[in-house]
């Protein structure tokens, strides 16, 4: 019977654990692990899970996002691809010949119980005057827009207050930009009445958010 020194099956013994612990890679569920661990299948993690190392995001690279679903499933978001789901979507509706320069009521359609839609920029392009009351020469105006739930969708509203083409025959147009995100990637707070005692200035009694 062969015997061997003590030292020796130390060396060889640490041999094959640091071949191990270089090269292996470990799949379960799966025969050709493609990183140093691969799960085949779900996998629940009852406590914390730390990411010890982040890649830095360049400009070249592309960025995807993990989302926890109702059914606690996760989804990945990838805003790179441009016909897949994005954390936001920016829209730019053109509007054609409204009456002057009004836009009373727009329907976007868009389903108010999944999206906000908020209107980041508005542009109309024709010449406007003062209206031809009494008071004109004490009047200004700036655009007025906002977006607001009619029906469950989301409606612009788009308007120069006291103003209106200069030329009533001119065809104007609004450009209105909106920003489009999804209700999953916000919190909705209720509505809060603030009373101002016919006063100008007020505070909220606590803030929504410390």
């Amino acid at each position: 019977m062969k015997t061997y020194n003590i030292q020796t099956i130390l060396i060889f013994t640490f041999f094959l654990y640091s071949s191990f612990t270089l090269f292996s890679q470990v799949g379960i569920n799966t025969k050709n692990a493609r990183k140093t661990l691969e799960v085949g299948g779900d996998m629940i993690i009852s406590q914390t899970m730390d990411v010890m190392n982040y890649n830095d995001l360049l400009d070249t690279g592309t960025s995807t996002f993990l989302l926890q679903e109702s059914n606690n499933s996760i989804k990945s978001i990838d805003v790179s691809n441009p016909s897949g789901a994005a954390l936001g979507y920016i829209q730019e509706y053109i509007v054609v010949n409204p009456n002057s320069d009004w836009i009373k009521d727009f329907d976007t359609g868009i389903d108010a119980s999944n999206f906000t839609l908020v209107v980041i920029s508005a542009v109309y392009n024709a010449d406007l005057q003062l209206s031809n009351g009494g008071n004109r020469d004490e009047m200004s105006t700036i655009p007025y827009t906002a977006t607001f739930l009619n029906g469950g969708t989301w409606h612009i509203i788009a308007d120069y207050p006291m103003a209106a083409n200069s030329n009533n025959s001119e065809v104007g147009i609004w450009i209105l930009t909106t920003l489009i995100f999804s209700n999953d990637l916000s919190k909705q707070f209720g509505t809060i009445q603030i009373p101002m005692a016919d006063g100008t200035t007020g505070s909220a009694s606590s803030p929504i958010i410390n």
